[in-house]
């Protein structure tokens, strides 16, 4: 038996006018049986709270996608301003030196310098 609160006293004329009422009806089904009355509402009012909820929250994680998802090459280059069409097998032999047709576009500084050693101070020579 469910205990809800202390027992109100009636006389026999209030407790019957108390039991045509829409509580006294569901008092006397609920100390009948407790959990179709009282459990299961409540579980249904938290799986109705739940879907119903259910489109804020699909909202807030669709915001937590959009600012950390993963961007892809494409959209990195998409991103930038003034860009060159890339090519990755171009652009390694570009850098290596080994194409031809880069040289005739850009100035070869390879070849225009000399590894020279600067001349220190002499209190900044090491001392062995």
């Amino acid at each position: 038996m469910v205990f809800l609160g202390s027992k109100v006293f009636r006389g026999k004329s209030a407790q019957a006018a108390y039991d045509k009422t829409f509580a006294g009806r569901y008092q006397k089904l609920l100390n009948k049986n407790h959990f179709f009355y009282f459990g299961l509402p409540f579980m249904l009012s938290i799986v109705a709270g739940s879907i119903y909820l259910q489109k804020f929250t699909s909202v807030k994680w669709e915001r937590y996608d959009n600012k950390y998802r993963q961007v892809n090459e494409e959209e990195m280059l998409s991103l930038i301003e003034n860009k060159r069409p890339i090519d990755k097998k171009n652009d390694y032999y570009r850098l290596q030196g080994l194409l031809t047709d880069h040289l005739e576009k850009e100035v070869s500084s390879n070849d225009d310098y000399e590894i020279v050693r600067v001349k220190r101070k002499k209190e900044d020579e090491p001392v062995w």
